[in-house]
């Protein structure tokens, strides 16, 4: 009981605390993308950049205004609506990616309908920077700009200069702001890079700093500058201009751990006041957690028909994020469904079973499957992909997770986790329990063979992320056999964003680099290959390092942690590809850890 009481507080304290950003702040933000240019070649990134931005915002209480590949009269309009928008607010933050140029010493952030014939056009096709920072001068709060525009301009190429003498400069100009803080991807001068991946550097390390809870603003900021000099192999450094106000500032406040126990007399109130299980309650929570493992405990709860229904399938379709269509892998989704044949044999039976004809069932997904699933998705009013996704399962009825309760995965894709709602769903409460402790962090967590583990967006050292892990009672995984190994790779395959994709110049290799678990060197063994521990203390029977690792220039001290990689020579494409070995990294700058805690 005395546990429950004090699980219920921290539950409170953390509901209050989220729910205080929305009610005590106005937090607006204006968010940039423009990639589509039109007279010069496209940038793979900013869209993608707004688009995660603005969710990420979103998710922390801005009220955010988005806006992808905007001309000249779009910008201007857009700025203007948001200058009256930022009025009286707390916060307001402008976010634009994309080109820009700095031409005598002022900056320009282009739209994509610039041509830029003559560097006097930059007056009539380009906003000046200043005019950014002006719309939101009068906003009596903190006022944000942040700027990935600094790249390599093409523009500059094909533009005539009216005088010999006029400056244009490389990057963008060092710029002075009164009362508002102004963040460049690179420092003045200096050029950013658009990145290899779905997001920019700068956008990046933004991304996996923003919502971190009880991370002051300009720590932020320093943590997101090493960030990005880590990803560029130092290429290149970001840099705020302005200064902050003196007292600490908080987008997302700390998640306090109160460990106390409540008396009889607020044990029974917190009891009283916790939602009465019904079907519609049970449903409504299923509704916002909407992953697999949710869906998978209401089907357990009632009746299959009751996750078949329109609604739920329209939010069903929901749990694959809209990269995936975006960047045409639609069949991420469908792979961790349907990982082997017999599953895709399965649910060809199913198709043909509810009228869809697909053909004799072989395994294999062909033409008239797809058109099967396509017109099945019609039926049912959701998008028609042709791919396999929860709702297909559903709508036939189908199981959406294989296996008994004693083994799961409980999404495809990394979430923020809503514990109360998972407790209504009737989730293992330890479980509950350490997810409620690691706060307002994305993950995967998954049940195997006694243990759990949860995959988590992690930003600082390995040895943070343990503190962290046994403050929530649970320590970083042990793989002690091949098949726990597969089983954790199976856990964070399918989410790009547990990864780091890069290439390193030196060695000429391509490598792809994963979340950290437990293991690590012996701090006190000088030796590179041999020391090597479970932080749990188990026995070291099971191993599975790359060819070459560890060896004497990684195992020195400096890289003593283990974490999941895969290498390739010379420059490669390793978007699909998933690591399962092992390679010993620095655990200076994580970005994703796999922890693990025993059930009873």
């Amino acid at each position: 009981m005395a546990l429950r009481c004090a699980l219920y507080l921290v539950a409170l304290i953390y509901a209050l605390s989220s729910a205080a950003i929305a009610e005590t702040e106005k937090r607006v933000a204006l968010v940039i993308g423009n990639s589509a240019y039109q007279h010069v070649s496209s940038l793979a990134n900013p869209a993608n950049d707004a688009q995660d931005i603005s969710k990420a915002l979103a998710r922390i209480g801005f009220e955010v205004t988005i806006g992808v590949d905007l001309d000249y009269n779009g910008m201007r309009i857009a700025l203007r609506d948001f200058g009256e928008a930022a009025a009286g607010a707390d916060v307001a933050l402008v976010y634009f990616a994309g080109h820009g140029i700095e031409i005598e010493n002022t900056n320009y952030l282009i739209p994509v309908n610039a041509a830029l014939k003559s560097d006097r056009d930059v007056e009539f096709e380009a906003i000046r920077l200043d005019v950014i920072v002006n719309s939101i001068a009068d906003t009596p709060g903190l006022k944000l700009v942040l700027v990935d525009a600094c790249r390599n301009n093409p523009f500059v190429a094909q533009m005539s200069r009216a005088s010999a003498t006029r400056s244009i400069g490389r990057g963008l100009a060092a710029f002075e702001p009164g009362g508002v803080l102004v963040g460049y991807a690179a420092r003045g001068g200096t050029l950013a890079q658009d990145g290899d991946g779905r997001n920019s550097p700068y956008a990046t390390a933004l991304l996996e700093h923003i919502e971190q809870p009880g991370l002051e603003l300009g720590k932020m900021f320093r943590r997101v500058r090493d960030r990005v000099v880590e990803l560029t192999d130092g290429f290149q450094e970001p840099f705020t201009y302005g200064s902050l106000p003196g007292e600490d500032i908080f987008l997302v406040p700390q998640v306090e751990q109160v460990a106390m126990v409540a008396p009889a007399g607020q044990a029974a109130t917190a009891a009283a006041a916790r939602p009465v299980v019904t079907r519609d309650t049970v449903m409504d929570a299923a509704m916002k957690v909407n992953t697999m493992r949710g869906w998978s405990l209401v089907a357990g709860k009632y009746r299959a028909a009751t996750i078949a229904e329109p609604e739920v399938l329209g939010r069903m379709a929901e749990i694959a994020p809209d990269w995936l269509n975006q960047e045409g892998r639609l069949s991420t989704m469908e792979d961790f469904l349907l990982p082997d044949r017999d599953g895709k044999l399965r649910l060809q039976e199913a198709l043909n079973a509810a009228g869809y004809d697909v053909g004799s069932p072989d395994g294999a997904f062909g033409p008239k499957t797809r058109t099967g699933i396509r017109a099945l998705q019609d039926a049912n009013g959701v998008d028609r992909t042709g791919y396999v996704d929860a709702a297909v399962l559903a709508s036939l009825g189908m199981a959406l997770q294989d296996g008994s309760d004693d083994s799961f995965i409980s999404n495809p894709f990394a979430v923020r986790q809503t514990p109360e709602e998972l407790e209504m769903l009737g989730e293992n409460d330890e479980i509950v329990t350490v997810l409620k402790c690691l706060g307002l962090r994305k993950s995967v967590y998954g049940k195997f063979r006694g243990s759990f583990y949860v995959a988590l967006m992690f930003s600082g050292t390995v040895q943070q992320a343990r503190r962290l892990a046994e403050t929530c009672g649970v320590d970083l995984a042990a793989l002690t056999s091949a098949v726990e190994n597969g089983f954790v790779v199976r856990m964070i395959a399918h989410d790009p964003a547990f990864f780091e994709v890069g290439y390193d110049s030196k060695s000429n290799v391509s490598y792809k680099a994963g979340p950290y678990f437990g293991f690590r060197k012996d701090p006190k063994e000088d030796n590179a290959v041999i020391g090597w521990r479970w932080y749990t203390g188990e026995p070291v029977s099971y191993t599975n390092w790359l060819s070459t690792k560890p060896n004497k220039t990684h195992g020195n001290g400096k890289k003593a942690f283990a974490q999941f990689q895969f290498e390739q020579k010379g420059r490669r494409d390793l978007s699909t590809v998933v690591p399962t070995q092992w390679f010993d990294g620095s655990g200076t700058y994580v970005r994703s850890v796999v922890l693990e805690g025993r059930l009873p």
